[in-house]
């Protein structure tokens, strides 16, 4: 499941605004590999949408099915804490839910043979 967590309104160069909502997934937890300790963590992500600010502030708290996954994409490099890191992913929206998308990568693994007990 995602929940819609906020939105922002964006006015790229052209000059014409939308509205993006902003997205969280399900809580995770992650075993750090320099403390070997758990942290929570949740991914985050925004779409793009048709709706007015005011339906848009409507939409917060609205829980939908799927899942936020992680999409290859050509390196881009993004600053946190003044530190210039190089990425080669980004978060998007999957309508699939996390037992779906789990189901389809153990096909992937099974080279497409699915087999059932």
């Amino acid at each position: 499941m995602v929940t819609v967590t906020g939105f922002k309104v964006v006015t790229p160069e052209d000059g014409d605004s939308y509205v993006r909502l902003l997205l969280e997934g399900d809580l995770e937890m992650i075993l750090s590999e320099k403390s070997g300790q758990y942290y929570a963590h949740v991914k985050q992500c925004s779409v793009s949408c048709t709706f007015t600010e005011a339906t848009a502030s409507q939409m917060i708290g609205q829980k939908m099915v799927g899942s936020i996954i992680r999409q290859e994409v050509e390196p881009y490099e993004y600053e946190i804490d003044g530190e210039v890191l190089t990425l080669k992913h980004r978060w998007v929206y999957s309508n699939k839910s996390s037992e779906d998308l789990a189901i389809d990568d153990l096909v992937r693994e099974t080279n497409g043979k699915l087999e059932t007990a």
